[in-house]
């Protein structure tokens, strides 16, 4: 059972680091900062706000749907518990955006 999840974890890894990267506006990156500081705390209550803050976003017309569902998949992986993936993802993100 264990070997399973972590081979789902590994893919699901894979499956997200392979991805194109994507390209934050100034509300992204500044909520995806937000998002690495509490992924590195672990801080449930602030995931929530977060959550709904995208929940927002998802409402609004905006070409930002590729970013707001980068941020998405990041949440779930720190509603997962798994912090330190979630914290990485961040962190690619942000690196990403050198590119741009």
């Amino acid at each position: 059972m264990g070997l399973a999840l972590a081979v789902i974890a590994c893919a699901a890894s894979l499956w997200y680091f392979s991805r194109s990267p994507v390209q934050l506006d100034h509300d992204g990156y500044d909520l995806t900062i937000a998002l690495y500081r509490v992924c590195n705390q672990r801080d449930t209550e602030a995931l929530q706000q977060i959550e709904s803050r995208l929940n927002e976003m998802a409402g609004a017309p905006s070409q930002g749907d590729h970013q707001r569902e980068a941020l998405q998949d990041v949440v779930q992986e720190a509603r997962q518990g798994n912090w330190r993936d979630a914290m990485i993802a961040c962190r690619t993100l942000l690196e990403e955006q050198v590119r741009y």
